[in-house]
């Protein structure tokens, strides 16, 4: 964690200066000052905090150098780290709207929603926010009207598991139960330092928190600076904000494909490599076809049998096209009758292993019956031929019928 960062974070957890909380009948009063910005980097034009995927502004521009003093208190912190490259755009919204109590009607009730009123947010989305005792009902007849135990936003429709239906009134950071009404910070706020993770994913590389005060809307960008942050391909490395570690170089990406034949030729990217598009005489696993294909499709089998001569010397071998030995030859070593009842330990593969004399017994056609024949070779016969008596429905008749007729 860069130095600056982390005496940024220690300050916030520290101390709190709160602001007074500005209202529409209160006095005028001047902005605070907001503090200045940290110095930059040694080599500002290395430090990039483009980033056109994310926190990109949604038409409304978001003006917070003449914000109130309740919204500057919340971003003093932050603003000391990220300094003049400070990506605001989004939570700017959430805190101007918080500041000015222009917060959006509840969009269950549509009764607005006053600094004193229980809300809850919708953390993993949109972050819309709503009375708690509406998202409640509302929670609970969704998800017993559904088929799968869930319940979605009202706003965004991301669907939440029954279990995460809540109870309790919570600030926007969630560290604080029952926050109180205070004039003097944001409402639905406990004061403190956010302390969220900035990027929840395990492989951004980012371990910093939030250092803005508990707020509504999405975390900023997390400001820190990495001094030798890698781009896509490895090829590549400048200082960077940690919320932007990872970036294309535009140079070629000459990572080694899967064939292990030939490298990448795609600019720096994300994720994995494409499969090799080189184009080439390839020979199927059998080695008898010979067929242009993709270098990345250069396995494949023929329709062919592979008739290779098995290692008796006797047989060939039956399977299809593949690849390495034929193997040992089927026949070869321990067989069994016909029938099934008899073992035979030891036989060469061209010896046919004698029948035991015994009664067949395998199972005919009509699943009912076995074989009366005495072993033999050859496939079972699937029509069951037993004859037996039948009496008509008075029973005043008997007569002999094929069996294979009360089985169909």
């Amino acid at each position: 964690m860069p130095s600056s960062y982390a005496a940024a974070a220690a300050a916030a957890s520290s101390s709190r200066k709160p602001a007074p909380f500005t209202t529409a009948t209160a006095t005028t009063r001047k902005p605070a000052p907001l503090p200045a910005p940290a110095p930059p980097p040694s080599n500002p034009s290395h430090v990039s905090d483009s980033d056109p995927s994310s926190y990109s502004s949604s038409g409304e521009e978001t003006d917070l150098s003449a914000c109130d003093p309740a919204t500057a208190s919340v971003l003093s912190t932050y603003l000391s780290v990220a300094g003049n490259g400070a990506d605001l755009s989004k939570v700017g919204i959430f805190l101007n709207s918080a500041a000015r109590r222009r917060s959006p009607p509840c969009l269950i009730c549509l009764d607005p929603i006053r600094p004193s009123d229980p809300v809850w947010s919708c953390s993993a989305s949109c972050f819309a926010l709503l009375h708690l005792p509406c998202i409640q009902s509302w929670a609970h007849q969704s998800a017993s009207a559904a088929p799968s135990p869930t319940w979605g936003c009202p706003k965004c429709r991301v669907a939440y598991p029954k279990s995460q239906t809540p109870t309790s009134y919570h600030c926007f950071c969630s560290k604080t139960e029952d926050p109180p009404a205070d004039p003097w910070i944001l409402p639905h706020s406990c004061g403190d330092v956010c302390g969220r993770r900035l990027n929840s994913n395990p492989d951004s590389g980012c371990e910093h928190t939030c250092l803005l005060l508990c707020h509504p809307g999405p975390c900023p960008p997390c400001p820190a600076v990495v001094p030798n942050a890698r781009c896509f391909c490895g090829a590549h490395r400048e200082p960077r904000r940690c919320a932007h570690q990872r970036y294309s170089c535009k140079g070629k990406c000459n990572k080694r494909l899967s064939c292990e034949l030939h490298r990448c030729p795609v600019d720096c990217h994300d994720g994995p490599c494409p499969p090799c598009a080189v184009r080439g005489n390839h020979k199927c696993e059998c080695g008898e076809t010979m067929v242009e294909r993709l270098c990345s499709e250069r396995v494949f089998q023929c329709k062919r049998e592979c008739s290779g001569m098995l290692e008796c010397g006797k047989h060939r071998c039956e399977r299809g096209c593949h690849g390495g030995k034929c193997g040992e030859c089927p026949l070869r070593g321990q067989r069994t009758c016909p029938c099934g009842k008899k073992d035979y330990p030891r036989l060469e593969c061209d010896v046919e292993a004698a029948t035991c004399g015994s009664t067949c017994e395998k199972v005919l056609g009509c699943g009912r019956h076995k074989c009366p024949e005495r072993c033999h070779r050859g496939p079972r016969d699937v029509t069951c031929r037993l004859v037996i008596k039948k009496s008509c429905r008075c029973g005043g008749l008997k007569k002999e019928v094929h069996i294979y007729i009360t089985c169909l």
